[in-house]
């Protein structure tokens, strides 16, 4: 048996990351946000990011500058390990994904925030959406993944008969947050231009995010039950994929965001590494 050890997010959503013993391989995505029970989705200012379904795939749209949340969702009757990457990179260490990393612990029938890539217990690094060169992958030597959010979903071994399904509340949806599922109605054809990837995710500001442990067991310690992704790129990107509800004029957006100068800053072992020169972002932000 492979016991582990995880933590989780003293908020209202109970958040959890794991800490797993040993297994192998790397997390294959299915191309689609949705799987059975699961489900992944992009928040931006407490909206749902629409999502456009485009040859196999799901994108969403990013601008330089915003700052981003990935919300998971656990429909089903017992407790489920998340392992989550972005850009290729593990969201709790820093370094390349892989199924054998410890991941977030969703409870039955509920769901968690996670808002950047995990710097210490109580805090981590905010998600920005920001240009390639710039993305925390780039800039730690592995841009091949860039534009790419994947989870891996584990169930948790269990002998219990499954509890009554409680009522599944994520909260009131705000208007204009966009469907949970999208399909590009309006695509172009299939002589559009190569792929290009215009932007990436940045190792942002720090944010309080404080976590404590527990423990908890794969059900199957080497092959997920499901297998989660969204993709993401702005307009202009979107637009030359196919996705054809990006293909026409919008106003310049304002300029991306600068945070202040901050002195660097020094991690604790064993989560994410900072990229270099992470040194002008603010602990209050």
């Amino acid at each position: 048996m492979n016991a582990a050890k995880f933590v989780y997010f003293s908020c209202a959503c109970a958040m959890f990351f794991l800490i797993p013993n040993t297994a192998g391989g790397r997390i294959w995505w299915s191309g689609r946000p949705r799987a059975s029970n699961y489900e992944v989705q992009v928040l931006v200012d407490g909206y749902v990011r629409t999502s456009y379904h485009h040859r196999g795939n799901t994108y969403v749209e990013g601008r330089r500058g915003e700052r981003y949340v990935i919300r998971v969702h656990n429909r089903s009757w017992r407790r489920v390990e998340a392992i989550i990457s972005v850009d290729g990179r593990d969201v709790i260490d820093g370094k390349t994904s892989k199924l054998s990393k410890r991941g977030y612990i969703i409870p039955a029938y509920s769901y968690i925030d996670v808002d950047g890539f995990r710097i210490s217990m109580n805090e981590v690094a905010a998600f920005r959406f920001t240009s390639v060169p710039d993305s925390y992958a780039s800039r730690m030597g592995t841009p091949w993944n860039v534009g790419i959010i994947g989870v891996a979903i584990f169930p948790e071994r269990t002998y219990r008969p499954p509890p009554r399904r409680p009522p599944y509340v994520v909260g009131k949806r705000k208007s204009g947050s966009g469907g949970y599922w999208s399909e590009s109605s309006d695509s172009l054809s299939a002589s559009q231009a190569p792929r290009s990837r215009n932007i990436g995710t940045q190792f942002g500001e720090r944010r309080a995010s404080p976590v404590s442990e527990t423990t908890f067991v794969r059900q199957n310690w080497s092959r997920p039950g499901a297998r989660l992704s969204l993709r993401y790129d702005d307009r202009s990107g979107l637009c030359s994929i196919g996705v054809g509800a990006f293909c026409y004029y919008h106003p310049p957006w304002p300029p991306p965001y600068e945070p202040p100068y901050e002195p660097p800053y020094e991690p604790p072992q064993d989560f994410s590494e900072p990229p270099p020169g992470w040194d002008h972002f603010s602990p209050w932000y």
